[in-house]
């Protein structure tokens, strides 16, 4: 049994805050109340992801290298892989940004599962000059959480207070969470000097904020912020893992609600509804889609790929497939990212797809969103990225 609190768990490591004995207790019945949500779902039958090559001629082939973080677009891979061990396909999982900066500049690898300003920063700043965007499948899943008894609602609120920024394994300033949440700040018409922000990996933030420690308990955060964080900035399933956690009875945790829905800030656009915004997809280097034989490869995971995702958003109506999905996937993060001190509860994933805050499309062409997405990236990162990095498959 792990003893934390955090909607996607780990072990505790430098800079973690100490916990009193009434705290362990209740991280304890908090895993113990997962657990009993687990069982509640019930059994259930596989779901089948489509694939579109025999197992003999995938092994055939030489496999594409997919490098990823610990981050939702890696969620449809991990089905697809279960579904299908002879998919041509390697998972390499890194902690953060940088390792798939690394993975890239070694060559060791050929394509990423990740945000999509995140990929065209890469590309802008010359880290994987060549890296194509092929296709946007992560639409939904960006919040700022809130206790229930603060009734926040906007970034006004939150002026003044405590907010913390929080990624898988580290605090995430510079990648993904951190330019999506700066650029909220920038809609709402604040930046991030109205604030005191730290930066910290969720196995910190969340219990932090389930129990409204105070920031500078963890030395990882400015020695002056001697008040509890009045807000999150969490990305799915971990936000509807926090709110869980905290409304379960005995937890001692103070009561959590999603406050402030990022996605609706970003008005304007009409290539998708304003719920939603292209936040995650897949990255292939334009050496392997140029190459014939790797090309077809590609192919082969992507549609894969995209048959897992179509395949965890029609179990949202069936309760035993979608507990049966989220447990493949629970299973395959312990797998792949367990290393990192990282798992994450399939009840937290099932509620988070079931509640529609975690929504996977396959339906939207790169031509059809191509403009309205172009000038979403360039509001993100500050600058457009080439015509190049868009790529129609």
């Amino acid at each position: 049994m792990q003893h934390q609190t955090s909607p996607c768990r780990g072990g505790s490591g430098p800079g973690a805050p100490s916990y009193s004995s009434r705290q362990r207790i209740a991280a304890m019945l908090i895993a113990l109340g997962l657990s009993a949500l687990l069982g509640a779902y019930g059994g259930g039958g596989a779901a089948k992801a489509a694939t579109s090559a025999s197992s003999a001629s995938a092994q055939a082939q030489v496999p594409l290298r997919v490098v990823a973080t610990p981050n939702p677009n890696v969620f449809p891979l991990l089905l697809a892989m279960a579904n299908n061990p002879a998919l041509p396909v390697v998972l390499q999982p890194v902690a953060d940004s940088s390792g798939i900066d690394s993975a890239f500049a070694a060559g060791n690898t050929d394509a990423a599962l990740a945000m999509t300003y995140t990929m065209a920063k890469k590309v802008i700043t010359g880290k994987v000059p060549n890296l194509q965007l092929v296709q946007v499948n992560d639409w939904r899943g960006f919040w700022m959480v809130a206790p229930q008894s603060a009734g926040i609602t906007s970034f006004a609120q939150l002026v003044g207070q405590g907010v913390l920024v929080s990624g898988p394994t580290s605090g995430g300033k510079g990648g993904g969470p951190d330019l999506i949440f700066q650029a909220a700040l920038h809609r709402a018409g604040q930046s991030p000097a109205d604030f005191k922000i730290c930066y910290l990996p969720v196995m910190q933030a969340a219990p932090m904020m389930a129990q409204q420690l105070p920031m500078n308990s963890n030395p990882a955060c400015d020695p002056s912020f001697n008040m509890p964080p009045t807000a999150i900035s969490l990305v799915e399933p971990a936000a509807t893992g926090l709110v869980m956690q905290t409304l379960m009875p005995m937890s001692g945790a103070v009561p959590m609600t999603r406050a402030i829905d990022m996605q609706v800030l970003f008005t304007g656009y009409t290539a998708w509804p304003s719920s939603q915004l292209p936040h995650g997809g897949v990255g292939v280097l334009s050496t392997v889609l140029d190459d014939p034989s790797r090309s077809a490869t590609a192919q082969v995971v992507l549609q894969a790929y995209r048959a897992a995702a179509d395949a965890i958003m029609a179990a949202r109506g069936d309760p035993q497939a979608l507990q049966q999905i989220a447990q493949t996937i629970s299973a395959g993060i312990t797998t792949y990212y367990g290393q990192y001190g990282l798992s994450l509860p399939a009840p937290v994933i099932a509620a988070s797809l079931a509640q529609q805050e975690l929504v996977f499309r396959t339906d939207l062409t790169m031509a059809a969103i191509q403009p309205d997405l172009n000038t979403f990236l360039t509001e993100v990162i500050g600058s457009a990225p080439p015509a190049s990095f868009y790529r129609s498959l």
